[in-house]
């Protein structure tokens, strides 16, 4: 499989080097964290796929973590670990944004189970360069931040535009809210002025763009915007 990135945020160590040994077995990238600030900063900062969340970790428990989380990464799955007969907590827990849980003592293989069938509901965040940059018709020209059609006409971006196209090609047929693009192309939380930022910047690069290239940016309404592969 291609490697995708796993935080396992646990605040028992054996739990943590069990998990991480065997995701590592299975072909997964692993970070780790023993805190809810270490997770925090690990997801905030890194490219990470999944997170496997203990709820009950010190600094910054479980439940405030996925609040965050759904507000400044929310295309980062997430499966909590919960005490076994605390349903209490996984409903809370997928109240909060989780999209999945195990019970603690659980078997790794029913881990991993779980852990596949999340990860098949999101793409991959590593695209190769090319796949990442290419399109239909053409492609993006990182160097000079231009697209460059396939009948050899081109036509340059502005830095934001060329980001912005670069993530949702990067993410087809996911819908993107404008939270996600305010702090993954702009790196800066959403706010009310701020979401009118990436309206302007999509109809300025729309307009720039080859009319059946341009269609494929699609908006979906009160959700965000997708990239159609057809």
């Amino acid at each position: 499989m291609a490697e995708r990135t796993i935080l396992v945020a646990e605040d028992d160590a054996s739990i943590r080097a069990g998990l991480s040994d065997a995701l590592q077995a299975h072909g997964y990238g692993v970070l780790t964290a023993a805190d809810g600030e270490a997770a925090l900063k690990s997801v905030l900062t890194q490219e990470v796929d999944l997170v496997l969340l203990d709820l009950n970790m010190p600094k910054l428990n479980g439940f405030k973590l996925l609040k965050i989380m759904s507000k400044e990464c929310p295309g980062v799955p997430s499966i909590i670990l919960t005490a076994h007969g605390e349903e209490k907590d996984r409903v809370r827990g997928l109240e909060n944004g989780a999209d999945d849980y195990v019970v603690k003592p659980f078997s790794m293989a029913e881990l991993l189970a779980r852990v596949a069938a999340v990860l098949r509901r999101y793409p991959t965040r590593r695209v190769s360069a090319e796949k990442a940059l290419r399109f239909p018709g053409g492609s993006l020209d990182p160097d000079n931040h231009s697209v460059v059609m396939d009948d050899g006409s081109c036509v340059a971006l502005r830095d934001k535009e060329f980001d912005l196209f670069h993530y949702l090609l990067a993410h087809p047929d996911r819908v993107i809210s404008q939270e996600e693009l305010l702090l993954r192309v702009w790196g800066s939380r959403a706010s009310a002025s701020e979401t009118r930022t990436v309206a302007v910047t999509l109809t300025r690069l729309r307009e720039k763009l080859d009319p059946a290239v341009a269609q494929r940016i699609e908006n979906v309404r009160g959700r965000g915007y997708k990239w159609s592969k057809s």
